[in-house]
């Protein structure tokens, strides 16, 4: 079989995504629901160049502007120059063309927000996959393989032994309910007024462990970009005047975030999120008291 004529078609959206790494194919493939059109990943020799989604909560300038890693001013200009040439050339391209943006934090960029179309796409069992296939023209420094964006899937050939992460969302509530990071210390915020959920990462973007709230079930999405945006601004502030992250605050349209270093050998930190009824100064107090609890339960795990 041709990769021209690889049946994609009508498969599962990652089923689709594993197919096409698996057999090198070019092409995109449309994730459509009737007749609309959610979304598209690009892929070249199976390897992903783009991935876009309705079901995502903002646009790749968006995001940019979310982290804060390109003045607002700037950002602003490019994007002006962006549609102006009717996007016939890529906003990434133009940011790195003006010196605002390196090769390598624009790949991690990209990273982050192709990974989030990717989950929000997978979340829908809805949709319909339509593959055209084609080759196009990238930059080979800017495309990922599938293992990159779905670190939790394990690599294309399913090689990768259990994370910890996989332990702790496993389908077997009693293999869950071994893990006393996620209930006996994390489980302590659910009190909190206004609380939604709360996750453990390292500052690679590795999650630890997570709890959700009975109202908040799939947090999935939102502790996604939060682990990306801590990726990415830790690496690009870690020489600045500041020194490392001991604590920052993230507020969105449902409530706020806060992520409190926990001073340990991986770079992790205590992420809660709480919507409008909750209480900043209370959860940072909180948060404050557990950090010696997580590291203690850290390092007697990773001895």
């Amino acid at each position: 079989m041709t990769t021209d004529s690889l049946d994609i078609d009508g498969l599962p959206f990652l089923e689709a995504l594993r197919k096409s790494a698996e057999n090198r194919w070019s092409g995109i493939l449309r994730a459509a629901k009737g007749d609309e059109q959610i979304g598209s990943v690009f892929i070249r020799d199976g390897s992903i160049a783009w991935a876009v989604s309705k079901n995502q909560k903002e646009n790749f300038a968006n995001f940019l502007e979310r982290i804060g890693l390109i003045p607002k001013d700037k950002l602003n200009e490019a994007v002006k120059r962006y549609k102006a040439l009717g996007k016939a050339r890529k906003l990434g391209e133009l940011l790195e063309e003006e010196g605002l943006i390196s090769r390598d934090k624009l790949k991690e960029c990209l990273g982050a927000h192709i990974r989030s179309a990717l989950n929000s796409l997978m979340d829908d069992p809805q949709l319909v996959i339509e593959a055209s296939h084609g080759e196009m023209a990238v930059d080979n420094h800017l495309v990922f393989e599938l293992s990159q964006l779905l670190p939790d899937e394990g690599d294309i050939e399913g090689e990768t032994g259990p994370s910890v992460d996989d332990a702790v969302h496993s389908e077997h509530p009693s293999e869950k309910e071994e893990c006393p990071l996620t209930n006996d210390i994390l489980g302590n915020l659910a009190s909190l007024p206004g609380y939604r959920f709360s996750f453990v990462a390292d500052t690679d973007g590795k999650r630890l462990a997570l709890h959700s709230s009975d109202k908040e079930p799939d947090p999935e999405n939102e502790v996604s970009w939060v682990t990306d945006w801590v990726k990415i601004n830790v690496g690009h502030c870690s020489g600045g005047e500041f020194g490392c992250m001991d604590a920052i605050i993230l507020e969105h349209d449902r409530g706020m975030l806060v992520a409190q270093s926990i001073e340990d050998e991986r770079g992790s930190f205590v992420a809660v999120a709480f919507d409008k009824g909750g209480k900043l100064g209370v959860i940072k107090h909180k948060l404050g008291e557990m950090t010696s609890s997580i590291r203690q339960y850290m390092d007697h795990s990773a001895g």
